[in-house]
């Protein structure tokens, strides 16, 4: 129990034990030393008036009970408090002088008080169900999951235009910490801003909108299969009001297409040493129409919101060194891809639509052409309600083997308690026809089909904690 609660003391004494604290923790971000002083004195003024108004209960108390109302535990429980006090008072006084700055504004931070240094704290919690029904071997899966366990640091050093940013995630499958994101960031004038280290490479918008801001459960399967992930290189982006273009040197993409592994494939955070690509760019444009960039950091609007356009293409190739083709492909495979999307939002309603192609020599097939569409969209009907859709379609072509096309088409509702920061979804996706090993994914739920299977559905509810 709280010394403060088994003293019973009146409430001024009590006032007295957390004054130091309140006045730090209920002081604005960028309050200045000034005003913290002028508010320590207005509540020491308080707390005098108090202290009168406490001797006289005290005196009140003694001449009722005599002189033994005051018992040595009592005594010695007061003492402890006034030392507590006194410590927590000194601890403070010599953070003021330091002139450390904590505190939570979006998020936890420390801060220095001239603005040279700054570090922030960001969680990301996504726990899961899945259920997934398909006719073989397997009719019957289901099981609960931390989908993602991440924690990210940010801020600036020396001043804000040296940003940086690591982050980490809890893997979902032994929850082994993996390093996720470690980049620093230069804004070398008000137009160019300059990368490196590793960072989602600039192609299609699924991938790079947070998987924490996504309208359903999960990214569609076109993007689970058809993204590049991220990479280790150097960024250079060039930003005017209303377009944008990101331009990306690196050590070549992270991502297989389905089953089929790409030559120049990487796993994140690889050493330099590493056969990857002999080389590897990507480059992304933007235009933004109508409405504001920051509109644009997900995929729903919510109510009242103004009207937002914004339209993207992307490219990216590499090609791998030379001796890491294998079996019928060429030597030095190659990889050629390209996107294109439109986002639009306004007041409650939100449409997205994606294309992508892809080309590439594989060591198991000497030629694959990939084509994927996407199509979803969401309304609010209350405040917090919104509900959503989505269409997927895929298609596969391989010298050697026929693949049956991705036809998938989903619903779903979003609880928003606070925004993207506590919300709930929940999704149910049906496969019209099968889903094959080059359209899988385990995360999203899907599992693959085999030949005359019938349709898999797939149902997902999940919480999201973003602190």
């Amino acid at each position: 129990m709280d010394r403060k609660m088994r003293l019973g003391l009146p409430a001024s004494l009590a006032s007295l034990a957390i004054t130091a604290g309140a006045l730090a923790e209920s002081a604005p971000a960028d309050a200045s030393i000034q005003d913290l002083l002028e508010s320590m004195r207005t509540e020491i003024h308080r707390l005098h008036e108090d202290n009168a108004r406490m001797q006289s209960e005290i005196d009140e108390l003694r001449a009722a009970g005599g002189e033994r109302w005051l018992t040595e535990q009592r005594a010695d429980e007061i003492r402890g408090l006034v030392v507590d006090v006194l410590a927590d008072a000194d601890v403070r006084a010599s953070m003021l002088q330091d002139g450390l700055s904590a505190g939570w504004s979006e998020h936890f931070y420390l801060a220095s008080p001239d603005g040279r240094f700054k570090l922030q704290l960001e969680g990301q919690m996504q726990f899961r169900w899945i259920y997934s029904y398909h006719d073989i071997p397997d009719h019957h899966v289901h099981g609960f999951e931390n989908a993602r366990t991440k924690l990210t640091f940010r801020g600036h050093a020396f001043n804000p235009d040296l940003t940086y940013l690591i982050r980490g995630n809890f893997a979902r499958d032994g929850g082994a910490l993996l390093l996720e994101d470690a980049w620093l960031q230069y804004r070398i004038n008000a137009d160019w801003v300059a990368r490196i280290g590793q960072f989602k490479l600039p192609f299609n918008r699924e991938e790079m909108v947070s998987s924490a801001r996504q309208l359903a459960v999960e990214r569609s399967l076109v993007s689970e299969n058809t993204n590049i992930g991220r990479s280790q290189g150097v960024e250079l982006i060039y930003a005017r009001d209303d377009w944008k273009v990101l331009f990306a040197i690196h050590d070549g993409i992270q991502e297989s297409y389905g089953d089929f592994g790409i030559q120049g494939t990487l796993g994140p955070n690889t050493p330099w040493s590493t056969a990857d690509t002999e080389w590897a760019i990507g480059a992304r444009y933007e235009r933004l129409f109508a409405g504001e960039w920051e509109q644009f950091d997900d995929f729903t609007s919510p109510p009242g919101e103004e009207f937002g356009l914004l339209w993207g293409i992307a490219a990216v190739s590499q090609q791998a060194e030379y001796g890491t083709g294998a079996g019928p492909s060429r030597d030095e495979p190659r990889l050629l891809a390209a996107t294109t999307d439109l986002s639009a939002e306004w007041g409650g309603t939100n449409l997205f639509g994606s294309f992508t192609w892809a080309y590439t020599d594989n060591p198991q097939y000497p030629h694959i052409t990939i084509w994927g569409f996407v199509l979803q969209g969401g309304v609010y009907f209350t405040p917090r309600l919104e509900l959503f859709s989505r269409y997927e379609y895929g298609w596969w072509d391989s010298d050697v083997q026929d693949f049956a096309d991705l036809h998938v088409i989903s619903f779903g509702a979003n609880y928003y308690l606070k925004e993207h920061d506590a919300k709930w979804t929940t999704d149910i996706g049906f496969g019209i026809g099968r889903v094959e090993n080059n359209w899988d994914s385990d995360i999203a739920g899907w599992r693959t089909d085999g030949n005359g299977a019938d349709p898999q559905v797939v149902f997902r509810t999940q919480f999201q904690l973003l602190f």
